[in-house]
């Protein structure tokens, strides 16, 4: 069986581990409250010792009272709680505004950064049946809720900030340069010459024709003076050559063709398509 002095040991590590770094950062850290609660004098002085219970049961120092003067009450930007904070030595500054009164309260609490003096969380409630009694208490639990979630959220964003900067960072020069564009189809130099080609084999292919067409046609040498005496006739032999000139040239074409379509640099994709009657070409020309 396992040993339960053992296992209480380890639980109270991993706790310890957990909350050790909330309790280093509450321990650093040093809060000054303006309050600007509108209520009775003994409510008020109940609600500043409700903040400063809080406070101190988290673990965080609070800059006295008497140190935060009318002034910093009247701030409204970011600027001036950064200075306030400057001034009296505090890394926040802890907002707490209401108003309290035998009808109900309305309270609202924001905690500020010391250096920028920017909203790091915010909460508040408005009850309008509850006791004034019970703000003070809902003061207190208010405080001690939004300190916990401010730190936790600075402890990650700090986790989170010190990840970036130990990640690998991919200089200028070992970037992957850019991919240089194509050149115009003028400039290639394959496509030229398929259409070079192209066009021989049209020539060649006109040529075959024509020999084609007048093969077998007779050819008069001599013009005849006398109709009585015979006269020598020549009759065309071009078919050879016209047919080899018609494959050459369609063999040319083709070649050219295929030059000018699979050979440009600029993305086209062409293949052939062949079907049960149909022979074709499809891809982006």
């Amino acid at each position: 069986m396992m040993d339960t002095g053992k296992l209480v040991s380890g639980l109270m590590v991993l706790v310890g581990m957990v909350l050790c770094p909330v309790v280093a950062q509450a321990a650093d850290a040093k809060v000054a409250v303006v309050d600007t609660v509108q209520a009775s004098l003994t409510l008020k002085l109940n609600a500043r010792q409700a903040v400063a219970s809080a406070l101190d049961e988290l673990g965080v120092a609070m800059v006295p009272l008497e140190d935060v003067t009318t002034e910093d009450s009247a701030c409204t930007e970011s600027d001036c709680y950064g200075a306030t904070a400057k001034r009296v030595g505090a890394t926040h500054v802890l907002l707490v505004a209401g108003v309290a009164n035998p009808a109900g309260y309305r309270l609202s609490l924001d905690v500020r950064d010391g250096e920028s003096g920017r909203s790091l969380g915010t909460d508040g409630k408005d009850c309008e049946l509850c006791s004034e009694e019970q703000f003070a208490t809902t003061l207190q639990e208010r405080v001690t809720n939004l300190w916990k979630r401010v730190v936790r959220e600075e402890a990650r964003a700090k986790a989170a900030e010190s990840n970036r900067r130990m990640a690998p960072v991919v200089g200028d020069a070992e970037e992957k340069p850019a991919a240089p564009a194509a050149p115009p189809i003028w400039a290639q130099r394959t496509p030229m010459f398929g259409l070079g080609l192209g066009v021989l084999g049209l020539v060649g292919i006109s040529v075959g024709a024509y020999y084609i067409s007048v093969d077998g046609k007779s050819i008069e040498t001599t013009r005849p003076t006398d109709p009585s005496k015979s006269h020598p006739v020549i009759v065309r032999d071009t078919g050879k050559w016209g047919w080899s000139f018609l494959g050459l040239g369609a063999v040319s074409l083709l070649a050219g063709s295929a030059m000018v379509i699979w050979g440009r640099d600029d993305g086209t994709t062409v293949s052939v398509a062949v079907g049960p009657s149909s022979l074709g070409l499809q891809g982006r020309f």
